[in-house]
């Protein structure tokens, strides 16, 4: 016999729902509410009239379900007229909240909707699509509103999120929160005050933030700054190094993936050793004068290795690879190593001989998940590689 739906089971499937925010966001459309109870047969009630008459009276026990209860009269040739469960209306959202014993739960809600259309009209829809997510700033809603009114008063104000002096918001608040308020901020703001080419908060809306660093080693001691070789500054001070109209001290510029080896590199004439940081290049996005040198890169042979170097590429086109071939690979087969999350897209940077390379790696042609890190490749093998690129000192 089909398994008949019981009253806790029925409770259980709608508070799972109610949990999930569903009948938070379907208060307007939802309702009324009519859940069904499943059919039952003429054939069932024959079968195993106990069970079923068991089933009905867990229902007609329930005095919570009572007045949501709908019954279909089943005239059967048998056991004559039977009243069977058939459904459960709730007229309203109240209803629901009151079987669920979550009355206090939409009480909040609704009254945190009102304080958030007193804010603004236009936020009480972001609170009806995302109830759950109002309910959990509850306690914090009357700060996070006056920080919102502050950033809506002051679009691109150019200052760091910690100079915004309000009562009671400091700095953990507004990066624990800046989610919602980009949220809001897209909804409300004037669209000319966003910047829809970027994600991250700061830039989106105008704030200050930390500057990224760049860090570069001299690999000519002719060039280093007073004695310093291995320097670290912001990145807008990195791209004005050099003017378009200077002539530049560097020719050479080697970006390196594994800082020991950035730190260990062979001394070159007019070179730099650039540490490279993966897949962040937005630091160098803006330095127009590494389009006037030789940019050679170095990085892992492996997927991402061939995925960090197709997308240097794609910002400096002019870049070569060195130490990422097959040779090299095949003279450093001792050191061989497994990629723990290897990629597999299409890369549109590569040269054909890195792309062969790359699809060698990728369809596990010579080995499942091969990979040989940079840091293993013999020193001499880089003094070599490096001699056939520059003038070592």
């Amino acid at each position: 016999m089909r398994e008949l739906i019981t009253p806790s089971q029925i409770k259980r499937q709608l508070l799972a729902k109610w949990e999930k925010g569903y009948y938070l966001k379907h208060l307007s459309d939802g309702f009324p509410l009519t859940v069904s109870l499943g059919t039952l047969s003429s054939r069932q009630m024959s079968d195993d009239f106990s069970s079923v008459q068991s089933w009905i009276d867990q229902y007609r026990r329930d005095q919570r379900l009572s007045e949501f209860l709908q019954w279909n009269e089943l005239n059967h040739r048998l056991f004559g007229r039977q009243l069977v469960p058939r459904s459960l209306l709730f007229a309203t959202p109240e209803d629901l909240a009151r079987y669920l014993t979550k009355s206090r739960e939409l009480e909040s809600f609704s009254h945190l909707l009102l304080r958030l259309q007193a804010v603004d009209t236009r936020l009480e829809s972001w609170g009806r699509k995302y109830p759950l997510e109002l309910l959990k700033i509850a306690e914090d809603l009357e700060r996070l509103s006056t920080l919102y009114r502050w950033m809506i008063e002051h679009p691109r104000p150019r200052v760091y999120l910690r100079q915004i002096d309000l009562p009671g918001i400091d700095t953990k608040f507004t990066e624990t929160y800046k989610g919602i308020l980009s949220a809001w901020l897209d909804l409300t703001l004037e669209s000319e005050y966003i910047d829809e080419t970027t994600s991250r908060f700061e830039d989106r809306y105008g704030y200050c933030r930390k500057p990224e660093l760049v860090r570069f080693r001299y690999l000519d001691p002719a060039l280093s700054w007073r004695g310093c070789s291995d320097i670290s500054i912001p990145s807008d001070q990195f791209a004005g190094l050099y003017r378009k109209d200077e002539e530049l001290p560097i020719t050479h510029v080697f970006v390196l993936e594994n800082d020991i080896s950035a730190l260990s590199f062979p001394k070159v004439a007019n070179a730099i050793a650039l540490f490279g940081r993966g897949y962040t290049f937005d630091a160098l996005k803006e330095c127009a004068w590494l389009h006037r040198v030789e940019l050679h890169y170095w990085g892992d042979i492996d997927t991402h290795g061939f995925r960090i170097l197709d997308q240097f590429r794609s910002i400096f086109p002019h870049t070569r690879s060195f130490l990422m071939d097959w040779q090299t690979l095949r003279d450093h087969e001792i050191s061989w190593g497994e990629e723990t999350k290897p990629t597999r897209v299409e890369l549109k940077h590569l040269t054909q001989r890195e792309q062969d390379l790359y699809d060698e790696l990728r369809f596990d042609r010579i080995r499942k998940n091969l990979r040989l890190e940079q840091e293993f490749i013999r020193y001499s093998a880089v003094e070599k590689s490096v001699g056939q690129i520059a003038f070592c000192l």
